[in-house]
Parts: C-alpha cells; structure tokens; sequence
C-alpha cells in the first residue's frame, strides 16, 4: 500500500502543479483535517476542504507571486506518505526570494487525504511573509 499511498500523493502535488485546484480539493476526505504550521500566516487546524482552500490556498496565492511546491523526496508506509518539498516564489509584501525547505505529512483514509500536517521554519517564512500583528 506504502508504493499506492505515495503515487497518489505525487498526483496530488501534480494536479497542484498545473493550477487544478478543484482535483486537489476533490481527493480530500469532507472531513480532512489540515494542519498548517503555528507560526504561519495561515496556521492552526483547519476542517474541511473549503476551509483550506478559503484559509490557505487562497491567502498564500495573494502573498507569494508565483508560489510553488516542488517535491523533492517521498517516503511511505501504509496509508501514510511523508513528502520533503520545497516552497518557492516571490513574497509580494517584502519583495523577498522564497525558498524554503518543507515537510509535509499525508494520511490517506478510504481512497482519500485526510490529514495533512506541516513543518516548516516558520521565521524564515516570516521573513518573506509577514505574519500579521495580532489584534
């Protein structure tokens, strides 16, 4: 199953790749759980593909000019997939370079994501994206 999870997750950053977002959406489980880094701009659990993609996709579009995740490694094991990838694009904010090392853990349940956690460094994102000062 180790070698299925991982070529499922590949589709999925390939369907992210060409802007197919409504492909990346559709192999969500309804109720995914989407851990994004505490200490990003877009941290903190979200539920559900509309949730990430209003509180996520959406916002990370806006701050970084022509963001890209490029996959670098898989690793699997059973319906688990562990992708070391790379963020890269332009913050529109501070004009910075992106390029950032990441890791992001996928569990695949009944055919479908459904849960996502992230690592990132956190600062050196702020550095590109500002978080925004808490009100």
């Amino acid at each position: 199953m180790s070698e299925q999870s991982i070529e499922f997750v590949k589709g999925i950053y390939g369907a992210f790749a060409r802007g197919d977002v409504p492909a990346v959406l559709g192999a969500f489980a309804d109720d995914i759980e989407w851990y994004e880094a505490e200490g990003m701009p877009y941290g903190g659990l979200h539920h559900g593909g509309e949730a990430v993609a209003q509180k996520v996709f959406g916002p990370i579009a806006e701050d970084v000019e022509g963001f890209a995740i490029v996959p670098e490694e898989f690793m699997g094991s059973g319906g688990t997939v562990a992708a070391v990838v790379r963020y890269t694009g332009t913050g529109k904010a501070t004009g910075k370079a992106l390029d950032l090392p990441v890791v992001h853990i996928w569990d695949i349940r009944d055919g479908k994501l459904a849960r996502f956690r992230q690592f990132i460094d956190t600062v050196k994102f702020a550095e590109v994206v500002p978080v925004p000062a808490a009100v």
